[in-house]
This record gives C-alpha cells, sequence and structure tokens, in this order.
C-alpha cells in the first residue's frame, strides 16, 4: 500500500469551544503532523495509528474543534527510517506549517524526528517509541505517552520470572533501539532474579525468515524464549517457532496477543504472554464505546496502534486548547501540566517528558487466541 501523503480535514465547524485567546486567523485550521511508517515491514502499524488518530480527529471537530477551529491531521510516511522520517517532519513543519508533530513508532525514527523539533522549537508527542535515551537527552519538546522497556522491567520483573517457567531464557529482539533495550532491560530483571541469558539473537524488522535464528535459539535449550516485534514480526517468530518444535513459553513486547496478532498466528498462540499497551478485553465503557466507533469506521478490529493515535491526538489537542494557542512554547507547557484520563488510564508528564500514572497489561493468550488479562500494572514515576 503506498501512501505518500495523507490529509484528513473536516468542514469547517460553527460555534467555539475555545478560549478565546487563540492566536490562529479565524478561517485557518489548526494543523498537526504525523510521520508514521505506511510504507515497509511495519506499514500496517503505521496505518491502524492513522486510523486511530483520524477517529479522534473526527471526534474533536464534532464537539468543535480546537481553539474554536477545525482539527486538520497531515500525515507524511516515514517508513520507520531516520533519514526518510526527517525529512517527512522537515516538510510537515516549513511546507505544510504544522504546530506540532506525532510519530513515529520506530525508536530511531523518532529519535531522529526529535532533533528535528528541537531546532523548529514544536512538540512531539509519541504514543510507542520505548527506547529509553529519548527522555534522557534532556529535549524539553519531546514527550512520551508510553512506557519504557527500563519501566516495564521495574514493574513487570517478578510476574514475567515466574510466567518464564525455568532459569534458562533466550532473546531474539529487532536490531533497533527498542530491541537491544528490552535485550539489556528485561535481561537485567530477569538475571537479578536468577534467570541465566542463554542466547540473544537480533533480527531486521524487515526478515521474514527466523530459521537460522531460530536454529540458535533451540540449541541453546532455554525454558522461555522473549522477543519484540510488530505484527508481522510477533507472527512469524511465532509460527516459526512451534513448527520447529519450539513449544517453550514465548514472552512479548509489542503486538504479541493482541487481535491482529492472533488472528495470523492462529492456531499456535496458546503459552504466549504479551506486554502491551491496550486489548480489548479491557472492560470499560470507554473502550467499549471506543472499539464500536473504530469498527464501524473502518470494518475492523483496532490495534494497540490505533489506540496510541488515537490518544497522543486527544493528549495534544488537549494542550493547544489549554495553552490557548499554537505557540511551540505555549504547547509544550500546557503538555507539561497534562492530565488527560483515557482509554488505558490517566496520563501526565515528568520533567524529561516521560508519561506515567497510566496501565500496562500483561494478557495471555488461551483457548486458541482468547485474550485474558493476567495482570493491570500502573507505571509510576520515577
Amino acid at each position: 500500500m503506498q501512501v505518500n501523503r495523507l490529509l484528513v480535514t473536516v468542514a469547517a465547524i460553527t460555534g467555539s469551544i475555545g478560549l478565546g485567546l487563540a492566536t490562529v486567523a479565524s478561517a485557518q485550521n489548526v494543523k498537526i503532523g504525523a510521520v508514521y511508517p505506511l510504507t515497509g515491514g511495519v506499514s500496517y502499524d503505521g496505518i491502524t495509528k492513522l486510523n486511530g488518530a483520524r477517529l479522534a480527529v473526527d471526534e474533536i471537530n464534532a464537539k468543535g474543534g480546537v481553539l474554536g477551529h477545525p482539527l486538520e491531521l497531515l500525515a507524511e510516511d516515514g517508513a520507520c527510517n531516520p533519514a526518510q522520517s526527517v525529512a517527512s517532519a522537515e516538510k510537515l513543519i516549513t511546507q505544510s506549517k504544522v504546530v506540532a508533530l506525532l510519530g513515529a513508532i520506530c525508536s530511531s525514527a523518532t529519535g531522529a524526528i526529535s532533533e528535528t523539533i528541537k531546532k523548529y522549537k514544536l512538540p512531539l508527542v509519541t504514543g510507542v517509541s520505548t527506547a529509553e535515551r529519548l527522555t534522557e537527552e534532556n529535549n524539553p519538546y519531546f514527550f512520551r505517552a508510553t512506557t519504557t522497556t527500563t519501566l516495564n522491567g521495574k514493574s513487570m520483573g517478578e510476574t514475567l520470572a515466574k510466567l518464564a517457567g525455568g532459569k534458562r531464557v533466550a532473546f531474539i529482539v529487532t536490531s533497533d533501539d527498542w530491541g537491544r533495550s528490552a535485550a539489556q532491560s528485561y535481561g537485567a530483571s530477569l538475571k537479578a532474579r536468577g534467570a541465566e541469558i542463554v542466547a540473544t539473537e537480533f533480527f531486521d524488522r524487515n526478515e521474514t525468515d527466523f530459521a537460522a535464528l531460530l536454529t540458535k535459539i533451540r540449541a541453546s535449550k532455554p525454558d522461555a524464549i522473549f522477543s519484540t516485534g510488530g505484527f508481522q514480526n510477533a507472527a512469524n517468530v511465532t509460527k516459526q517457532a512451534r513448527q520447529m518444535g519450539l513449544q517453550q513459553v514465548i514472552i512479548g513486547e509489542g503486538a504479541f496477543t493482541s487481535e491482529a496478532y492472533n488472528k495470523l498466528v492462529d492456531p499456535f498462540t496458546d503459552n504466549v504472554f504479551g506486554i502491551i499497551e491496550w486489548v480489548s478485553a479491557i472492560d470499560s465503557p470507554q473502550n467499549r464505546k471506543f472499539i464500536d466507533d473504530y469498527k464501524a469506521k473502518y470494518k475492523e478490529v483496532p490495534t494497540k496502534f490505533s489506540v496510541a493515535g488515537y490518544q497522543t491526538v486527544y493528549i495534544l489537542a488537549q494542550a493547544i486548547q489549554k495553552a490557548g494557542a499554537t505557540d511551540g512554547d505555549k504547547v509544550r507547557d500546557a503538555l507539561k501540566a497534562t492530565s488527560y484520563d483515557g482509554l488505558t488510564g490517566n496520563y501526565r508528564f515528568d520533567d524529561k517528558g516521560q508519561a506515567y500514572n497510566f496501565n500496562m497489561y500483561i494478557v495471555a493468550n488461551v483457548n486458541k487466541g482468547q485474550n485474558v488479562v493476567r495482570e493491570v500494572v500502573k507505571i509510576p514515576k520515577q
């Protein structure tokens, strides 16, 4: 699916819910930009994230927009490539004149964009990228509305050690900031609880054949396998591991145990546990309404990426409204004071732009694809 530039607009809406302090012209939309991977190996993740963002824009505009003006979302393809993502961000900022950015899913691409927004002094909110370094670079315009592998390791270590069911753990993770951070953080947490890391293998996100890596994993005789990956990666690792006779517990961060993953992997979903930001099994009126609205609009079940796109648009729109202007510094200051009640709990940001106070979920696959929430973990302020 080739997507070079997507524009989401909604017709001008009469009336105003703004604060009367907007600096935008009366006929001008409030433009925000998104750099998502819309082509390449993780394009499905990026497209579903864009769908969630579009749904949020529709809802916000139906209620009067932002600062009394329609909210407009412009998206560019970053393909999870740092250089392409920077070029897309530059285009959105200099040509489309967006007032803030969302993106970019892959931590390496998000990190590259982080330098761009610092140069232009415009806020960036990411709802997916988990590499620890992103909030350690002292960029006052960067905000992460999700967890990190380090936070997960500290919060979930004891539970994960029990799920592993033994002492020997093998890692097969993406060869990027996310995967390396996962191997380091979860590995340290598991070793602190008596586990031995018997193998660590890395793969490119565009990889589809895992036979060679899984052969090395099998030779290490692990009790459990830990992995990271989007839908395609997670599905391929799981199916190929099971087909090679690896029946050990699989614990995954990313798309493991999501509905889309379950459909791709059936009937190999048993004995798989996912560390995940959202799952449809969350039982709340707000979550049920979101699922119904998303399915009505897109004719498919939302993913955790859809939720990330949806929630980050709301977080950013709330900040612009609170700032009373589209000025980058004012929006940044409003983001620092965020208290957003979303589908997965309450989001606030610490001094580094790292979100806290929201929920993460450890989900089990049972009965060939049925999800059960095993544990809800609130991510604390560090």
